[in-house]
């Protein structure tokens, strides 16, 4: 059994949530309400909103997707972290390069669904999406201080289900680990021992940890408000605001589909023109797409006519993008930021604009978040280290580098390398700054070309920078 259908079951009604609270005597800290919503994104983001199921010709137009991947591009654009200052910095820096391979695409699911957790599974890093995991503990903040995770695994016919609360008690951090065993994969079961899976077998029961000052996960929430519980401590989708126009934008790409459908040249003719055979069955029909019908004029005299109507592309697509406008706001993107085209369909801005400063906002606040969390997974990391003596113990710096959406790259390269040219900044400044080299490596190559005068000198480095 999938672990996304088995959550699917706690919050449907294919098991009582009360069941997997009363695992381990607590009590949620999101409501059903909330729980609902987040099931909700997901569906939608998956091209399975409720109003796609329910009209077979109905398709979404994924405009879910394409705001939550665009905003995961945007603030991840040139992101960069190392974590240095020793051995055990070393080792971390080992793990989190490995989810700097996979975090743009985690960013967009956090981004669609309203969060995300990071949390160390011993080896490496476990990306569980909202709506799969329990929060139950909350500090004085709304922060999750404790939560539930579910890990499942089938065997056979059997369908076993691992149940890890992580907590803190007074000042000790706590981690439980409970077992289940079922024949069947819509209930719970009956306790059983954790080595009755391979995988599981070493995993301690019981485990008290002192001296933490962070939880062992790591919760990525989106930065803006949450409407839709403002009591929860999870994260809003990106879109939560803007699903009446999702749907308005998909019912808009329905009637341009609808359009171009029915708008296929038509062909009327007189029945006398078709021959039959003794049962009055037209033979042979020459021409497919006819319509046959005296009603619309068509007779002995005028056995033939043709009828080709105009496809209204431009008021569907003035109508689809005063709804990418509305959306896109919704969103917390600039106006005209998401625009259609009739031959590509929906298309972003090639850049972020200086003047855009809504979309730079809600990127950068992104970043934020995105920033804080993983710092929390570094923390996490490190303890897990020290826990299972992974990696010497020592310091790390943590470095983290990320785009800033409010300064135009391309015109303060033209005005940079201006100044260079003119000798108002040292060349060598200007190739740190904009090509990536290191102080010495730019150094070297200015005075290199300097030495090369009598070659050709595309950058005009002859004279000795001051």
């Amino acid at each position: 059994m999938g672990f996304l259908n088995w959550i699917k079951g706690v919050f449907r009604g294919v098991f009582s949530p009360q069941e997997v609270y009363e695992i381990f005597n607590v009590q949620p800290a999101a409501s059903s309400v909330m729980m609902g919503a987040v099931e909700s994104w997901k569906d939608i983001y998956e091209g399975r909103a409720c109003w796609l199921t329910d009209d077979p010709e109905m398709r979404s137009a994924q405009f879910a997707a394409i705001v939550s991947s665009e905003a995961a591009r945007l603030a991840t654009i040139e992101l960069a972290f190392e974590i240095t200052g020793s051995p055990r910095a070393d080792y971390l820096q080992k793990r989190m390069a490995i989810v700097q391979d996979k975090i743009r695409t985690q960013l967009e699911y956090a981004v669609a669904l309203g969060g995300m957790m990071l949390k160390p599974n011993g080896d490496g890093v476990d990306f569980i999406k909202q709506g799969e995991f329990i929060p139950v503990d909350l500090d004085s903040n709304g922060d999750i201080t404790g939560a539930i995770f579910i890990s499942s695994k089938q065997i056979a016919d059997q369908y076993y289900n691992r149940f890890e609360y992580q907590r803190f008690e007074g000042d000790t951090y706590k981690i439980s680990n409970k077992a289940f065993v079922s024949d069947n994969p819509n209930t719970i079961g009956r306790p059983v021992s954790l080595a009755a899976v391979r995988e599981w077998a070493n995993i301690q029961s019981e485990v008290s940890i002192d001296n933490l000052e962070r939880t062992l996960f790591s919760y990525l929430k989106m930065p803006w408000a949450n409407q839709v519980d403002s009591s929860s401590p999870l994260g809003c989708s990106i879109f939560a605001k803007a699903i009446d126009t999702i749907q308005d934008i998909d019912f808009t790409a329905r009637g341009l589909r609808k359009e171009i459908k029915t708008a296929d040249r038509k062909v009327f003719v007189s029945d006398k023109i078709l021959r039959r055979d003794n049962k009055s069955k037209v033979i042979n029909n020459p021409i497919p797409d006819l319509i046959q019908g005296l009603e619309y004029g068509v007779d002995e005299k005028n056995t033939y006519h043709e009828f080709n109507p105009q496809i209204r592309i431009a008021e569907y697509r003035q109508s689809m993008q005063t709804f990418l406008n509305i959306a896109g706001n919704q969103c917390g993107f600039s106006n005209g930021y998401f625009s259609f085209d009739e031959k590509t369909g929906m298309v972003t801005a090639t850049q972020v604009e200086a003047d855009q400063q809504r979309t730079v906002s809600t990127a950068t606040d992104i970043q934020k978040a995105l920033k804080t969390a993983l710092s929390g997974l570094a923390y996490a990391l490190d303890a897990y280290a020290s826990l299972y003596n992974l990696a010497p113990p020592g310091v790390y710096e943590e470095n983290y580098s990320m785009r800033d959406l409010s300064v135009n790259v391309t015109e303060d390269r033209a005005r940079a390398w201006q100044m260079a040219i003119a000798n108002v900044i040292p060349k060598w400044k200007y190739l740190v700054d904009y090509e990536g080299y290191t102080e010495e490596e730019a150094k070297a190559l200015v005075a290199e070309a300097q030495q090369s005068a009598n070659l050709s000198d595309p950058f005009n480095f002859r004279e000795r920078d001051a």
